[in-house]
């Protein structure tokens, strides 16, 4: 590297895209943690959770596969954020007249629709604004994002210990996800700027990613088919007996970690390279998983959620980065897509198979099964570390 990425300015788009997603994730994770307690209220089972959780990661792979390929070949990644973001940012409050679970599923589907639509462009407009400093300008958009998402829980938090834990109580945070929603179209359209790039090649083919690309992608998709999503994860801490007013607020608490550690993690992957967190993560929620599926009490439960919040702080910015290291800008939003699309499907069958293994068999067996698919996921991606790799993936 010409310079060391601490020293080098982020450059604009960069700085408006982290804020972008600081209103949207505001909204999102306003919605996410206290939408289980939502659904419990309306009559869902574990796997129903699972499973609605799956459904919005199984349209937002769909929609990167889609939206990541028009990115490269019509070269509008801002086009796309803004029609992304603007889905999901009418489809969050909708949720305050749903009544029923096929409503809730419907919704978030279109939540789905609409995050997919956007996260493969925004991924490539970030790398091609920042070819020199991808580890640090990554590492940004997650402090600030996480920002977002550490807010949201809080504020969730303060509306159901101020109410009643019940409907209406739900549908007031539901109604106002609205607001940050409008904020994040508001920087889109007068803050982001079409980065230039260089002409795109027609025809992008998958056969110009190398191996350590599929390597990448068949390690973590395996992690993902038996991963606990965050949905089960709050339940998770709801049966060891954490208050229900205080899981968002459990929630907001291990994004915070997740939020603090990004930044200094990417530059730092700058500099030594990106794997070693990949590898570390994913051995890290198998560390996880392995404690939920062991320890009975509220307080060990909490603990292990700092665990939780440090995989992704080593993996989400630093795998992104790796993507950008290893493709051109003309074949980005495609790789991020495929990438996506796949992975987001796998933590669909992953989200209801823990739930259903929960349901009927036990809660160990179902944590023990996705502590063992991250331990091998980890270990697949540990072969990128192999001396045939190590030069093209520094």
């Amino acid at each position: 590297m010409s310079a060391p990425s601490a020293k080098v300015k982020l450059p604009r788009n960069v700085v408006i895209v982290a804020f972008v997603a600081l209103a949207s994730g505001f909204g999102q994770d306003l919605i996410a943690p206290a939408l289980p307690g939502f659904l419990l209220a309306l009559g869902a089972a574990r796997a129903d959770i699972g499973l609605i959780d799956g459904l919005l990661n199984g349209a937002t792979a769909l929609f990167r596969l889609v939206s990541g390929t028009l990115s490269d070949r019509f070269k509008n990644r801002k086009g796309l954020v803004f029609l992304g973001y603007a889905i999901s940012s009418v489809a969050r409050p909708l949720l305050v007249f749903a009544n029923t679970f096929p409503f809730v599923a419907a919704l978030r589907v279109a939540d789905g629709i609409g995050k997919g639509t956007k996260d493969a462009p925004r991924d490539a407009l970030v790398a091609d604004s920042a070819e020199r400093i991808r580890g640090k300008a990554f590492g940004f958009h997650r402090l600030v994002d996480t920002a977002g998402s550490v807010l949201g829980p809080l504020a969730a938090s303060a509306i159901l210990l101020s109410f009643a834990p019940g409907l209406e109580a739900y549908r007031l945070i539901f109604a106002l996800s609205a607001i940050p929603g409008a904020i994040a179209l508001a920087l889109i359209l007068f803050g982001i700027r079409e980065p230039k790039r260089a002409e795109t090649v027609r025809g992008v083919s998958q056969k110009r990613f190398p191996v350590a690309y599929w390597i990448f992608l068949v390690g973590t998709t395996i992690a993902m088919l038996t991963r606990a999503n965050d949905a089960l994860v709050l339940v998770r801490a709801a049966d060891a007996g954490v208050p229900t007013p205080w899981i968002p607020a459990l929630f907001g608490a291990f994004t915070l970690l997740y939020a603090a550690l990004s930044y200094p993690i990417g530059v730092w992957s700058d500099r030594v390279g990106r794997l070693p967190f990949l590898v570390g993560g994913w051995f890290t929620l198998a560390l996880a998983e392995l404690v939920f599926a062991l320890v009975g009490s509220a307080h060990a439960v909490v603990a292990t959620f700092a665990l939780y919040g440090l995989f992704y702080a080593l993996t989400e910015g630093s795998g992104r980065a790796f993507i950008a290291d290893l493709i051109p800008a003309e074949s980005r939003g495609t790789a991020y897509a495929i990438f996506h699309a796949i992975t987001g499907g796998a933590l669909i069958l992953g989200g209801f198979m823990i739930g259903r293994i929960w349901d009927v068999v036990s809660l160990p067996a179902a944590f023990g099964v996705a502590a063992g698919g991250s331990a091998l996921g980890a270990l697949i991606l540990s072969a990128l570390l192999t001396k045939p790799f190590a030069a093209s993936t520094r």
